[in-house]
């Protein structure tokens, strides 16, 4: 995988991230049903993982490799604060607290990918 590969994949999870925020934040005001959050949040969680094992299994360039490993740990935090969101679709304040995380690691993602 290439600069532009691996820029694109982190780019997607910076995508994934920014929209589980905003998932995260109408469940925070109880603005959206239990059966979406379960649904699209399984698709999303899915998506990262997806991203992440392209990134783990794809060959790069010693020059990509801090990117890469950066970009998967980031994935897993996404991943799992969007699974959090699906498990407990009720809780408010854990829904509030993880749209902060998705929003602050939906910004360090698009920093991952701007550096390359």
């Amino acid at each position: 995988m290439g600069r532009e590969g691996v820029r694109a994949s982190i780019e997607q999870l910076a995508s994934i991230s920014a929209e589980g925020a905003l998932m995260a934040g109408d469940l925070a005001r109880g603005r959206t049903k239990t059966t979406f959050v379960r649904v699209h949040g399984a698709e999303l969680s899915a998506q990262a993982e997806h991203e992440a094992e392209k990134l783990s299994d794809a060959p790069v360039s010693a020059g990509l490799q801090n990117s890469v490993q950066g970009a998967i740990e980031l994935s897993s935090d996404i991943a799992g604060a969007i699974d959090d969101l699906r498990v407990s679709p009720h809780d408010r304040k854990q829904a509030r607290v993880n749209e902060v995380k998705l929003r602050r690691w939906a910004e360090e993602t698009r920093g991952l990918a701007e550096k390359l």
